[in-house]
């Protein structure tokens, strides 16, 4: 380990100092815009592409478009 410098995420996770870690480097960010990606990829929207559920439920071969 590093003595005088700031401790690598490596370091903190092998030895249980996370906390520490996280004091020596703050983050800055734009939250609602990381919201909105997290909501994006927590639900994506349907690609009007795809078939439905309902037609290749019960379809066993690969379809092409």
């Amino acid at each position: 380990m590093s003595i005088g410098k700031y401790l690598s995420l490596e370091e903190a996770r092998k030895t249980g100092q996370l906390d520490r870690f996280i004091k020596e480097h703050p983050s800055k960010g734009n939250k609602g815009l990381f919201n909105r990606l997290l909501r994006a990829a927590i639900k994506p929207e349907a690609d009007p592409e795809t078939s439905s559920p309902g037609t290749s439920g019960s379809c066993n071969e690969t379809q092409t478009p």
